[in-house]
């Protein structure tokens, strides 16, 4: 094996270390943001590690965030345990009360035994949870056990919350279309179904989603706990290493002394020997013993090289293993993010994406003195074609006039669908008369598109009503405005766009 010099060797432990630091502030940077607690702990680290690494600080800091861990670590595992408590207690409650058939108290039961909260959980995605339970709930105070028929409103919240269901199983039913009862429920959907029906798909929706829950959740664990073990370890490695080194440092210095202590002696015997004889075996012996000492000396920088590269290879391929599982997981939460603020008909963003976006937009706009416009667009007699001629030519409509709203949309500007045949847009830096013109381009190519229904031509429409967020105007004055005129274009004919009283 050829030796490496030290000075290569500590070279390639700079490059390993080096290496590792890169790593732990991506790492950093991936979870910033996830707890506010740690991430001015985590932004010290990125820190410490960035530019000229400063190790020692960075350990010091490592500690802390362990410990912080550990902490957070069995709060989040309570609130999730929490979580699911509040489900079955909700359950309990659905469960005896009347009215109720017996087949839906016979399934609440049988999912009230099924369901067990994963106790190493830390983190749950419960935002589709809580959706699911505020469908449950709506459904619940829709059941009027004293009639069996529906008042106006009632049938409009009936429609709602089955169009709403409809959105929340499409990402489960896209991903597990071979499961029965996810078919089942996107039929029924998509035909139309009464109140008992209603409650039994949010009963099992709300089933598929706590599974979901669970099963993320656990797979987040997972992960967290491996990161914390792995940073525990290599702050240990790095400890140990920094430790031995500090001993064979001692034992080198030992050996140069006894090297240096030799050399004097043997200036000292040249300097007072008279005889030549006697002078070779006293620099003879003192050789030896210099001999003995440079050969300790080597044989432990040689020792201290190979440690060193083995724990460098070690902490490399740890390193490695977790970059591989952070970028797995990274990948899957972006696609779970993407479909979540996705609407699986329209492809087009959907309500929750929009209130991610308006927020960020009326900041921007108040910071940089720039004009938002919002608009509300809602496709004419909708129904009508739902009703004539099926739920999939309404869907292909969708499909359709989402696709033309995008295309003549300038690409600065934001549309999602806010549910049903509704959708609502977003025109940054844009007044209220561009955005008159820029929604009437959409609404024309829209009324020119050449619809076939069963044969029939059949001429389908929008209308928007426009409003503005200014100063004066907040975001939900500005979106009650649009609403308001978007009314108006209907009772003034549809086809049409509204942004002022005339």
């Amino acid at each position: 094996m050829t030796e490496v010099s030290p000075k290569k060797q500590l070279m390639i432990a700079r490059q390993y270390l080096d290496k590792l630091s890169i790593f732990i502030v991506s790492m950093a940077n991936f979870y910033q943001g996830a707890n506010p607690r740690l991430d001015e702990e985590l932004s010290l680290l990125k820190k410490q590690l960035s530019g000229k690494p400063n190790y020692d600080a960075a350990t010091e800091i490592t500690s802390k965030l362990n410990a912080n861990l550990k902490k957070d670590t069995k709060f989040f595992k309570q609130r999730n345990l929490d979580s699911v408590s509040h489900l079955q207690n909700a359950l309990k409650k659905l469960s005896n009360l009347k009215g109720v058939s017996p087949d839906v108290r016979s399934e609440v039961s049988d999912f009230l035994l099924s369901l067990s909260p994963d106790k190493n959980a830390v983190v749950a995605p419960l935002a589709q949870f809580e959706k699911a339970l505020g469908l449950y709930n709506k459904a619940l105070q829709n059941n009027d056990t004293g009639s069996t028929t529906l008042s106006s409103e009632q049938l409009a919240l009936h429609e709602r919350i089955t169009q709403e269901l409809k959105e929340l199983i499409a990402p489960f039913y896209v991903a597990n279309k071979t499961d029965k009862n996810l078919k089942e429920i996107h039929q029924k959907l998509t035909k139309g179904l009464d109140q008992k029906e209603l409650l039994e798909c949010c009963l099992v929706l709300i089933r598929f989603v706590i599974r979901d829950v669970i099963k993320e959740a656990s797979a987040t664990s997972r992960l967290i706990n491996t990161l914390h073990k792995s940073l525990t370890s290599i702050n240990d490695n790095i400890k140990t290493t920094i430790s031995d080194s500090e001993k064979r440092q001692e034992k080198r210095e030992q050996y140069n002394a006894d090297i240096n202590e030799q050399i004097s002696v043997m200036e000292g015997v040249v300097k007072d020997s008279d005889a030549l004889d006697d002078l070779k075996l006293q620099a003879t012996a003192h050789l030896e013993k210099m001999q003995v000492s440079l050969a300790k000396s080597a044989k432990a920088e040689q020792q201290e090289q190979k440690a060193t590269i083995v724990l460098m290879k070690q902490m490399q391929q740890r390193v490695e293993e977790l970059e591989a599982e952070a970028v797995t997981h990274k990948q899957k939460l972006f696609t779970q993010r993407s479909a979540a603020l996705s609407d699986q008909l329209t492809k087009l963003p959907n309500r929750m994406a929009y209130e991610e976006k308006v927020q960020l937009e009326v900041q921007q706009a108040k910071e940089k003195g720039h004009d938002l416009c919002i608009g509300i667009m809602d496709i004419d007699h909708f129904k009508k074609i739902n009703d004539t001629y099926g739920h999939t030519v309404g869907d292909k409509t969708l499909q359709v006039i989402a696709k033309h709203i995008r295309q003549y949309l300038p690409a600065d500007d934001f549309v999602a669908r806010w549910g049903g045949e509704e959708f609502v847009l977003l025109l940054p830096s844009t007044s209220l008369e561009k955005a008159y013109e820029k929604i009437e381009i959409i609404r024309k190519k829209v009324a020119g598109l050449p619809f076939k229904f069963k044969g029939e031509r059949v001429s389908v429409t929008i209308s928007c009503g426009l409003s503005q967020i200014g100063n004066k105007i907040t975001l939900e004055q500005a979106f009650e405005q649009a609403d308001t005129y978007l009314y108006k274009a209907k009772e003034a004919g549809r086809n049409k766009t509204i942004y002022k009283d005339t």
